[in-house]
């Protein structure tokens, strides 16, 4: 465990139970009935998953720095398949398209969180600068400006199809930036910049979290409402 004030684990493990929560909201509003039924199931699945990472972590298997590539890598990589059999598959794309386009952008508001505690990091020494808002990393402002797409674009059908495509797509490019950053920031063979701080949070409990879930859980929600927004250009229900 990383020597740190309690209030700062805290605020992400309850940043990650709301991650969940939106997870399993979805599957529940889903149009998809199939997956209504699975939605237990489902959202047993994603816990698991969540409960497997803390163990890893709490074990010190993240921390090993020689290995190529980084442990960390793993479920990074491990959320890639899935997303493609997910987009590629029938099956995939039926169970996809049920999503509500409204709960996958309100699910962004958990960015404001993460990125407080980003920083709050890099004060006390445990991420590099250039991973918070007081560098280059700027998912705060999505994170910001999603109850806005949520509620006056997709709700209240105010914002245009277009104007809402867009924001997926340069919220999405600068999740990828941040992801990018902490991984090439990671204290191992591999790393890449940052030398004089390196990315040591993303190595510990529970903030192995963030690439090893909310990350991944962004980047699948804008592809999912890109995917939609760009079938449907014409003016009908989100």
């Amino acid at each position: 465990m990383l020597d740190l004030p309690f209030y700062l684990p805290l605020i992400f493990i309850l940043t990650t139970l709301v991650s969940l929560v939106f997870m399993v909201w979805i599957f529940i509003t889903s149009k998809n009935e199939t997956t209504r039924r699975q939605a237990n199931l489902l959202s047993l699945l994603v816990l698991l998953w969540i409960i497997f990472q803390a163990t890893l972590a709490l074990n010190k298997w993240y921390m090993d720095r020689t290995v190529v590539p980084p442990h960390l890598l793993f479920p990074v990589i491990a959320a890639i398949p899935v997303i493609l059999l997910l987009f590629l598959t029938s099956k995939g794309r039926r169970f996809i398209d049920g999503f509500s386009t409204e709960i996958l952008t309100w699910l962004h508001i958990v960015r404001v969180p993460v990125e407080v505690c980003l920083f709050l990091l890099a004060i006390h020494k445990q991420v590099p600068f250039s991973m918070t808002f007081g560098g280059h990393n700027f998912d705060i402002v999505s994170g910001i400006t999603a109850p806005i797409i949520a509620w006056w674009g997709i709700r209240k059908e105010k914002l245009s199809r277009k104007f809402i495509l867009t924001w997926n797509c340069i919220a999405l490019l600068i999740v990828i930036q941040a992801a990018v950053t902490g991984i090439g920031a990671l204290p191992s063979p591999i790393q890449m910049w940052d030398f004089q701080q390196p990315n040591y949070a993303e190595m510990h409990f529970p903030f192995v979290w963030l690439p090893a879930f909310i990350l991944p859980l962004l980047i699948f929600s804008h592809l999912v409402c890109i995917r939609r927004l760009w079938k449907q250009p014409e003016k009908t229900s989100f």
